[in-house]
């Protein structure tokens, strides 16, 4: 009976150390789970009168009137060492490099900010407005046109250095946790259109408050062109949609949207609003299921990376063939000629090459996240996610400088508009060197380790 006795009283002495194991094994996983802080917050980056667009070349006049406001939003994340990343989201056209230099030195210099921990990325819509950059010589404006241009990039650059300090004093102990969703309207529009490939992942990055209540922040992509609307109007197009659906949906979050490797993606059907509206609830539901499945915890620590490469022009013109073109009747080229021209005259030759952004940052034991310069084409992002080998694999477009588009090795052999004559409308002398592809997926492998 003794013996009995002692037997049950084992077991249950056991069982309450596997009671307490389990117990304490919850409380490693929360405090994992919250050593991490994360701040966000959002500006109206609207232009306060009528100013031209960007986007499309066949623009003939300034913005006249809004759908809705366009925003800068920004999150800042934070390890249990520290370190710290800001995340920014703009409903813009492009990254200007200029902007992008300034505000990162102010940065640095009063939060101490090196520059592979700002990532600036935009939605690429085409109903935002012109910015100091390349891309607006291809618009018909008059000097008049480029002083307002110029004094709004100013105030823009004073923003977003606002928008920063305000993510950094905004943090506080957060829960992370990531999943990928799926949306489906995204279509190659190579022809022949539709049949190419395309990438209908949705990465999502949510942060809670530390007891999982409150979603305070959700990061989220897409790999599709900006590109529903065409009208002169003010809007986030389906990107704007979707993060202020998301924001509606989850009224204490800030939601980020960045574009994913979309450069060749379009919305199909598209040119209405109705059409931007249902896109975007259509993303930011996909977000909302992505929420409900089981997310992966974000544990361990933030690591950043970052690195320019020379990516090189394949044939540079001469100058008697940028003389006959500046005296043709093409818009476009003749705009192009002028600033190449402008470009031999003072420094007695053209450059050879473009420098190239590439980051790499790594959130804990969950994401692997890569970040592309450029208007960049979907095999990259189908490439890395098998080259890393991770099913958290986000791969971002149009970041941290957007200089034209970034064609794979299979699109700059086709040619066509994103291999070679897109790079008009952005004032580069020559479609890019064949060989790109290797060197800039080498790059993120180097970084990623």
């Amino acid at each position: 009976m003794k013996c009995i006795h002692l037997s049950k009283t084992i077991r249950h002495i056991l069982l309450l150390f596997a009671i307490g194991g389990a117990v304490f094994s919850d409380v490693r996983v929360e405090s994992a789970e919250t050593t991490w802080q994360a701040g966000f917050s959002k500006i109206v980056i609207t232009p306060d009168k009528p100013m031209w667009l960007s986007g499309y070349g066949s623009r003939s006049k300034p913005s006249d009137g809004k759908v809705h406001e366009l925003y800068a939003r920004a999150a800042a994340l934070r390890d249990a060492d520290g370190k710290t990343a800001v995340f920014i989201s703009t409903d813009l056209i492009g990254v200007p490099i200029k902007m992008v230099r300034v505000v990162s030195k102010q940065v640095k210099e009063k939060h101490g900010l090196e520059r592979g921990s700002l990532m600036f990325t935009c939605s690429h819509t085409h109903c935002g407005p012109a910015l100091d950059h390349k891309l607006s010589y291809m618009l018909a404006m008059n000097d008049d046109d480029w002083s307002q241009v110029r004094h709004y990039q100013q105030q823009l650059n004073g923003k977003i250095i606002t928008l920063i300090d305000r993510a950094i004093s905004d943090l506080k102990p957060a829960r992370l946790s990531a999943a990928i969703g799926n949306c489906g309207f995204a279509a190659n529009r190579r022809a022949p259109k539709g049949l190419g490939p395309y990438d209908h992942d949705v990465p999502v990055l949510r942060a809670t408050s530390p007891d999982g209540a409150k979603i305070r922040g959700l990061i989220f992509g897409y790999a599709c062109h900006n590109t529903t609307l065409n009208f002169d109007k003010w809007c986030g197009d389906y990107a704007g949609f979707a993060q202020l659906y998301l924001e509606d949906r989850h009224p204490d979050a800030v939601a980020l949207f960045f574009t994913g490797c979309g450069a060749d993606q379009n919305p199909l059907p598209r040119r209405s609003v109705s059409l931007a509206q249902k896109y975007g609830r259509m993303l930011g539901v996909s977000v909302d299921d992505a929420l409900e499945m089981k997310m992966q915890p974000v544990t361990g620590n933030l690591a950043t990376a970052f690195r320019e490469i020379e990516l090189e022009y394949h044939k540079l013109p001469s100058t008697e063939e940028l003389i006959q073109q500046g005296d043709s009747g093409n818009r476009f080229l003749k705009a192009r000629a002028g600033l190449l021209l402008n470009e031999f005259e003072a420094n007695g030759k053209l450059a050879k090459s473009y420098t190239y952004p590439v980051q790499v940052w790594k959130l804990g034991n969950a994401v692997t996240w890569v970040a592309l310069g450029g208007e960049v084409v979907v095999d990259y992002s189908l490439r890395l996610k098998k080259e890393l080998g991770t099913r958290q694999t986000w791969v971002t477009g149009y970041a941290n400088d957007v200089m034209s588009y970034i064609p794979s090795e299979r699109v700059l052999t086709e040619g066509g508009y994103e291999g070679e004559s897109s790079m008009i409308y952005y004032q580069l002398p020559s479609k890019w060197k064949a060989g790109l592809e290797d060197q800039i997926v080498r790059t993120v492998l180097e970084l990623s380790k």
